[in-house]
Order: structure tokens, then sequence, then C-alpha cells
């Protein structure tokens, strides 16, 4: 079905050096600007940071915003295509707080997504939060109650072929 694996092709865009920090501080920090970003993300060269801002606004991830009140002061935030990246920062950030929660936390603490984001499900989930309503794999209350996912003929971790 496909020419090149997906996963394989994404990791080699979005694996650049500092490319998934730099997109973590646009999805997380409203209006961050290159100093914030560079400021955040400590041994970023000015350099790399500006070409991996173009990369991402080449690839239409990333837009540059120079406010009409201050456009010496531009600011970078995720554009629609950008959004989809939300799922995979989620799963890093869950990954992080649930398996390396000595190294994260002062209190050394595993803790879940539902924990540190209570009402940003959707956000935090991107696409995948549609894609899981359509298929009733989510549950539709508040409460956080949701159906436990099917796991087709293969058993429990395994995926169908794709369609």
């Amino acid at each position: 079905m496909w020419t090149e694996c997906p996963i394989a092709t994404s990791l080699s865009f979005l694996g650049r050096k500092w490319t998934l920090t730099i997109l973590r501080d646009i999805a997380f920090l409203p209006k961050v600007s290159f100093a914030q970003i560079r400021k955040g993300n400590r041994g970023l060269q000015p350099r790399t940071l500006s070409l991996r801002l173009r990369q991402l606004v080449k690839e239409d991830l990333v837009r540059r915003v120079l406010p009409p009140s201050a456009p010496r002061h531009p600011y970078y935030e995720l554009t629609e295509r950008g959004e989809e990246v939300w799922p995979i920062l989620s799963a890093l950030l869950q990954f992080g707080a649930r398996n390396l929660a000595e190294t994260v936390f002062e209190d050394r603490k595993p803790r879940d997504l539902s924990e540190l984001y209570p009402n940003d499900a959707a956000l935090l989930l991107g696409p995948s939060a549609e894609y899981a309503r359509r298929t009733g794999i989510a549950g539709t209350g508040t409460s956080g109650n949701s159906q436990a996912p099917t796991t087709g003929s293969r058993g429990p971790g395994r995926l169908d072929s794709p369609r």
C-alpha cells in the first residue's frame, strides 16, 4: 500500500535535532518569540533555530506572525497542519511523565496526562480525538469514562493492516 513507511518518513523530518522541542514551545506557549524558544532550549544556537523555523514555515507547520502593533516583535504559532503534531507531543509528554518521572518531576512520582492537563484532552489528542469519537472508542461524557479500544484481529497492542 505505502511506497515509504509513514513513521520513518515523519521521523526523517520531525526527528531532526531541536525540531520537536521547537514545536513543543510553539504549541504550548502562545505567541512565542524567537528569544523565548531559544531561552527554553539550552544549547540551541541562533543559527540552528533560525534554520529549523524556516524549515517548519516552509513545511507549513508553523507561521511567523508580524503583529501590526509591534512588527519588530514577530511570534510563531502552529498552522492548521502544524496542529497535527499535538498527538505526537502528547505521546512524548505522557511517556516522560509516566516512565521518566525520576528525572522529570521533583517528587519523582509518575503522572498521567489527565493529571497534568485535566481539561485539554481534545487539544492534546488533536485529530486522534475526532477519530476516537467517529469510531466510537471514546466515551461521550465529561467524567473521563471511556470504552476500552478494540484491538482488531491480532490481539492487544497490535494494529490491523491499514485499509
